[in-house]
């Protein structure tokens, strides 16, 4: 698979190819194409877009019956139409009726029935995250190609952060983006005057946070994003690099969190990249539209490392002919009708503001709405972060692993927010006609063939028993714009057995044009190249056709480089000690071949694999040694650049090979540990080195024998994390555990297993119930569960938690003795519940005593004034409570024969003193005391009686 050099862009590419919505940067300024009309790109009015109907099951009708409806009467409707009652709910007055028939047609004639009080289709309802805009169902399906609703299942909000959008301006006051727009900046005339009077900007925003689930217009992939908006492109969408540089400073300075430029053009400016750069250094992300220039020219400022440039694909994550491609490419999303917010100033008041476009312009906006919900979610991470998780989540497309047409892949929204990960998008095998050596022979004078895969070359062989003058004819399918993201604009190329250039066809000014060259073949073989001139697919057949000429032609010069492969391109199942083997048409200069021009890379990671290259001049042969052992299922990509033939011809553009290894079993885990814990158990292991990990699966059993399959036994842990923690353990139980790895294509790894003997503690105390200021002695022993043998030597916990409440504490850890035994003397101030425990190590779980209460009685003193008085005089029953308890009742009782009786209450002081005083009204001898009642905290406490007479 051949990478052509940096093209300019070809010359009359027809607008719906360059995607007029696109605003591109050219030298010094920027420059768009002529604003969309009012209605979206479909042809369709906006107002005339309706929603899609709601889901129902096919079959089943929800009925009422009437309350006068027998059960024969409902008997003979359900007989009658040939249904039956699936299901009752609440009460037998509301069934589920199903049918094999359409549940429309069941419907209508359900409600004619007399004993049919109400019935209805049983819609389908969705989880509330799923947007209820009423574009949403019918026009926004390319957000289900990112994954978007599930994401949302996981975050919807982007919080606080800022998208500051740098464009031709944002309509404030559109009601679909009403709240979201902050006062902004127009670096054009220095105002705060951001109204977009182009529509480019206000698409944009709609993309990036259009307010959602509010039964109108469309769904922003940001609920709450805020839009800052920076007028940096004029009302024909054409603005200085000054103006971008002005925009960026002033939007990193402004609190910007995310930058989101759909604009470029094809020179590089160091100023414009400095301004990228400082704004990268401020934690800020940078994403930029890779440009649609219809091939891998250049384009800035995707093109900046520092920047997020973003491809664009179609609703089934195919790359479109008008998105660009290259090295540059980081990362795809949709890019082909799609519909956002327009301007309600440009837009005629016979439709509603909602416009439709294709272009990597509205690609970007998508990223940079998930960079949003990325930075909310994960608030430390930096830039590279953001970048590399967007990345390394998106599903891969096109050839596998890291690409020039999708970078590392199409945007997963939900993935990079946490969820599981999703298959890889489909993509073509090898075609069998990749290089020379496997040309398709032409054994008639016309043959069909299609390109299936970006950056695919075809090749086809034509014998010939003497020189002839022919004209070949290369006729792509249909050009169909309006219908097809993908076109197919043919680039002939004619070659002679020695791969010398005899001739050459790019004349067509568009996809779909016939391409036809004239040339002289010569005696023996010759070659027949077709290839995409934009790098996409196109899956339609065209036809080559050799017909007899008049019209000679004459070497061309340009001979081809490579005439073999090993593997072949878009191989899978290659063995993980394969070395790549590239056989060459020309000689090499093998001091050319250096690290930096042969490359093994690494499809997931883009790194590249120390490899040993060895040329053999004889055969022309170079081959590649990788020195580590490859990994399995893994995309790999042989990357060629710079080389130089011996008459000093250097390589122009370059050369890849894509492979896949073989996929085998995963290895196991390994440095599988437990720590045990009281109830749990902390798991840690060392993950398997491969790429295509889906989880690791931990299984327990109560016992010694660990479960003998990943669907036996108790879940422990399911996941692709490498350290997890096992809860809901039994106290006084051992617990075996066995773990296996399985991969994405469902393989799975040998099992490893480990164990934790389970372990019991005891517990006793010197009393239940106390006075405030005395101590309790609590006493225990732990053994293990197998052996009974005592735990000598080990920390245990003596924990406790006042009796009112349900938080422990850890009021102090002892050693055990040499046969397992602790104590400890404890003074409570409170009613305590106490419990001794051990926390477990790396073989033994932790445990548990059964709680031992220990009720604590506040000290109550009591004292009287007089012991004797006479009639009409008083004494005075006082003391204090302790602790005090300031502001708790005590209550004055008097005893009466066998019983008490109170009195009357009153509540302790500020030091928790009390004081009643007594008058009796007769003469006898009196006995009191105080009571505390029970408060949680202690437990009821009573005063010494105190008694008295009164004479």
């Amino acid at each position: 698979m051949s990478i052509r050099p940096a093209l300019l862009v070809k010359l009359g590419v027809p607008a719906t190819l360059v995607a007029t919505t696109l605003v591109t940067l050219t030298g010094s300024s920027v420059s768009a194409a002529e604003p969309k009309p009012f209605y979206n790109a479909f042809n369709v009015p906006a107002r005339q877009l309706a929603p899609a109907a709601e889901a129902y099951d096919p079959h089943s009708v929800l009925v009422k019956f009437s309350p006068k409806a027998t059960s024969s009467a409902r008997k003979s409707v359900l007989a009658k139409h040939n249904s039956r009652q699936a299901a009752t709910l609440a009460t037998d007055d509301y069934v589920t009726v199903t049918s094999n028939g359409a549940a429309p047609d069941l419907l209508k004639k359900l409600k004619a029935e007399p004993s049919v009080e109400l019935a209805s289709l049983d819609y389908i309802r969705k989880a509330d995250a799923t947007p209820n805009d009423e574009y949403y169902a019918s026009d926004q399906g390319y957000l289900s190609t990112i994954r978007m609703p599930q994401a949302w299942d996981i975050s919807k909000s982007a919080g606080t952060q800022t998208v500051a959008v740098l464009d031709t301006g944002v309509d404030a006051g559109h009601p679909e983006l009403s709240g979201r727009i902050l006062p902004g900046y127009n670096a054009l005339n220095k105002t705060t005057n951001t109204n977009d009077d182009n529509s480019h900007g206000t698409m944009v925003a709609g993309i990036i946070a259009a307010n959602t689930n509010n039964g109108r217009g469309v769904a922003g992939v940001a609920w709450n994003a805020r839009i800052l908006p920076v007028k940096v492109l004029n009302a024909e969408g054409s603005g200085s690099d000054s103006s971008v540089v002005a925009g960026i400073n002033w939007a990193a300075s402004h609190g910007a969190r995310v930058i989101n430029m759909s604009l470029g053009g094809s020179s590089y400016n160091s100023v414009m990249h400095d301004a990228v750069k400082n704004a990268v250094a401020k934690g800020i992300v940078v994403v930029a539209a890779s440009g649609n220039e219809y091939s891998n020219a250049l384009h800035y400022p995707a093109s900046f490392p520092e920047t997020i440039s973003v491809g664009a694909t179609d609703n089934n994550g195919v790359l479109t002919t008008f998105s660009s491609w290259g090295d540059t490419v980081d990362i795809t999303a949709p890019g082909w009708h799609i519909l956002s917010t327009g301007p309600r100033a440009l837009t005629d008041p016979r439709y509603e503001p909602y416009w439709g476009g294709n272009g990597t312009s509205f690609s970007a906006p998508m990223v940079a709405g998930v960079a949003a919900l990325l930075r909310n979610r994960f608030p430390s991470y930096t830039p590279a972060q953001i970048e590399a998780r967007l990345k390394s989540t998106a599903r891969d497309a096109g050839p596998r692993g890291i690409d020039p047409f999708y970078g590392a892949g199409i945007l997963d929204a939900a993935n990079a927010l946490g969820a599981t990960w999703a298959p890889e998008f489909w993509a073509a095998g090898p075609d069998g006609n990749d290089v020379p050596v496997r040309a398709t022979f032409m054994s008639s004078t016309s043959i069909t063939g299609a390109i299936g895969t970006e950056g695919e070359e075809d090749w086809y062989a034509a014998q010939s028993a003497a020189a002839r003058k022919v004209i070949v004819t290369v006729t792509p399918p249909a050009y169909d714009s309006a219908n097809r993201a993908q076109n197919l604009d043919a680039v002939l190329s004619v070659y002679d057995d020695q791969l010398r250039l005899i001739g050459f066809s790019d004349y067509g000014e568009s996809a779909g044009a016939t391409e036809e060259v004239s040339v002289t073949l010569p005696v023996g073989r010759s070659f027949i190249m077709v290839r995409n001139f934009n790098g996409s697919r196109d899956s339609r057949p065209y036809t080559i056709r050799v017909s007899s000429g008049t019209a000679g032609g004459t070497l061309v010069g340009n001979r081809g480089w490579v005439r073999d492969t090993a593997p072949v391109d878009l191989a899978a199942g290659v063995p993980q000690d394969y070395s790549p083997v590239i056989t060459f048409e020309r000689d090499v200069v093998p001091s050319s071949i250096t690290p930096n021009t042969v490359r093994l890379l690494h499809g997931k990671t883009g790194a590249a694999i120390p490899s040993t290259s060895t040329y053999d001049a004889a055969t022309k042969k170079l081959t590649i040694d990788p020195t580590p052992l490859l990994q399995d299922n893994t995309p790999y990509r042989v990357s060629i650049r710079g080389l130089q033939d011996t008459s000093a011809a250097p390589m122009d553009g370059g050369y890849d090979v894509y492979f896949r290894t073989v996929d085998i079993a995963p290895a196991p885990i390994t440095n599988f540990t437990l720590t045990g814990q009281y109830a749990a158990a902390a798991m840690k292991w060392t993950l398997p080195g491969i790429t295509d990990l889906d989880q690791v699966v931990v299984r327990r059993n109560a016992g010694t024998t660990p479960p003998s399959a990943p669907n036996t036994g108790t879940s422990a842990y399911m996941g692709p994390a490498s350290s997890a923690t096992a809860t809901g353990l039994a106290n006084a139980t051992s617990y075996a555990f066995r773990a296996w790895v399985k991969d994405r294509s469902g393989k799975w790894s040998s099992s490893v297993q480990a164990q934790l003997i389970g372990t019991y503690s005891t517990m006793s105390a010197t009393t239940t119930a106390m006075d405030f200021g005395g101590s309790v002695t609590l006493s225990g022993s732990v053994v293990r569960v197998d052996t009974k043998a005592p735990l000598a030597g080990v920390p245990v916990s003596l924990y406790g938690r006042n009796k009112n409440s349900s938080t422990w504490r850890e009021i102090t850890r002892v050693t055990t003795s040499p046969t397992g035994t602790y104590s400890v003397t404890y003074k409570p101030n409170y009613s305590t519940v106490f419990a001794w425990g051990y926390n477990g190590s790396g073989e033994l779980l932790g445990s548990r005593t059964g709680n031992w209460t220990v009720d604590v009685r506040p000290t109550i003193t009591a004292n009287l004034t007089a012991t004797a008085i006479t009639l009409g005089q008083s004494t005075t029953f006082y003391g204090y409570v302790r602790p005090q308890h300031a502001g708790s009742p005590v209550y004055l009782q008097r005893s009466t024969g066998s019983t008490w009786t109170t009195i009357t209450s009153t509540k302790l002081n500020s030091t928790g003193n009390y004081g009643f005083s007594i008058k009796p009204t007769t003469r006898a001898s009196y006995t009191y005391r105080v009571v505390f009642q029970s408060d949680g905290d202690h437990a009821t406490a009573v005063s010494p009686a105190k008694s008295f007479t009164v004479s």
